[in-house]
């Protein structure tokens, strides 16, 4: 989730700078629909139209963000720390140490994002915009997931779903709500509330557009259904999970999943299928296919890594 608003507080004063502006909205749309060769080509144009230094400071920090998703890095995102340090102002501050948190996520440098999330979380307080607060908090959950601490990720995920009503745009509002909700609904099921955790994805799937957050939801179903021993819904969602998955961790997850769903129900020659390409990313383990026939390795296994 990204939280990469319009600029507050600023009057567009030539045709020059109404143009950038323009730019940089239709690439932060862009980024939103994982497009983001298309994005960082908008960025260039913006910043080359950009009138002042707070206009191309922005876009730095947005091209950065677009730059870190793609996995990438660039002088853009080096110079993160140096914008953050200099704290332009409150806007500047928050989606500098925004993109930092994302970037160390990423790269499961989990205190070190998880440093960058405070700092984004204290300047979205002072600035007292909910929107940047959830974006904070939402992406704060996402690391203590991707750490196992799922009693913190669910108390970030309900301090931004409580905030949600406070946003004044309708799609903003619409697209903080779906992020939140498929997050947390992944927690809940981890803590072991996992009807609970399936209503909140099922609330949320057919708003969403992207492959990968369909991907993602479809195997948290898998999983949740999993759980509770409905087998055909979990093969269900977890073959439409494994057709969407575009990264490696959720084609791994995906053939893990769909193959302790196969075992289960009985269906051995598909579960040998399924954990014979899960052991082709882990050449290492010569024996892993043998291991998953006999342990469940559910409970040892972090799904978001």
């Amino acid at each position: 989730m990204t939280t990469k608003g319009r600029r507050a507080g600023k009057t567009m004063s030539s045709p020059a700078e109404i143009r950038a502006e323009a730019l940089r909205q239709e690439a932060l749309t862009r980024v939103r629909q994982e497009q983001f060769d298309d994005a960082l080509a908008l960025y260039g144009e913006a910043f080359s139209l950009a009138a002042d230094e707070e206009a191309r400071e922005l876009i730095t920090i947005n091209k950065a963000d677009a730059l870190i998703a793609m996995g990438q890095s660039g002088p853009e995102v080096q110079q993160l720390p140096t914008i953050l340090m200099r704290r332009r102002n409150l806007h500047h501050a928050f989606l500098a140490a925004y993109a930092l948190m994302y970037k160390h996520r990423l790269q499961n440098e989990t205190k070190r994002g998880i440093f960058y999330g405070q700092v984004a979380l204290d300047a979205a307080v002072e600035a007292n915009e909910p929107m940047w607060k959830i974006g904070a908090l939402n992406d704060l959950g996402i690391i203590y997931e991707a750490d196992s601490q799922f009693s913190r990720s669910v108390e970030c995920f309900e301090q931004a779903l409580a905030l949600i009503d406070q946003v004044s745009d309708g799609n903003d509002q619409l697209f903080g709500r779906m992020a939140v909700l498929e997050n947390l609904g992944y927690s809940k099921m981890q803590v072991g509330e996992v009807a609970e955790g399936l209503e909140m994805i099922l609330g949320v799937i057919d708003k969403l557009e992207t492959p990968s957050a369909i991907a993602d939801a479809h195997l948290d179903l898998c999983y949740g259904y999993l759980e509770l021993e409905d087998y055909e819904k979990a093969r269900h969602h977890g073959e439409i999970g494994l057709s969407q998955a575009a990264e490696p961790r959720e084609i791994r997850n995906a053939h893990y999943l769909l193959g302790e769903v196969a075992y289960k129900a009985g269906d051995l020659e598909a579960a040998e299928l399924h954990f014979e390409e899960l052991a082709r990313y882990y050449p290492q383990f010569r024996n892993l296919k043998s291991l998953l026939f006999a342990i469940d390795l559910r409970s040892m296994v972090n799904f978001r890594l």
